[in-house]
């Protein structure tokens, strides 16, 4: 059972140790983005319930 752990342990560690992982590498346009995205569905929707009038 010993061997089970020092096994996941060391994937943990190669895990940590990989330099490609960065949450921050595209910025903050993905996230300006998302907001607009959802702004103009937003406004799609009440357009939409009220008849496009």
């Amino acid at each position: 059972m010993s061997s089970n752990v020092d096994h996941q342990e060391d994937f943990h560690d190669d895990f940590e140790d990989h330099e490609g992982i960065d949450s921050g590498f595209y910025g903050i346009r993905p996230g300006i983005v998302g907001v607009l995205i959802g702004l103009a569905l937003i406004g799609f929707m009440f357009a939409l319930a009220d008849g496009f009038a």
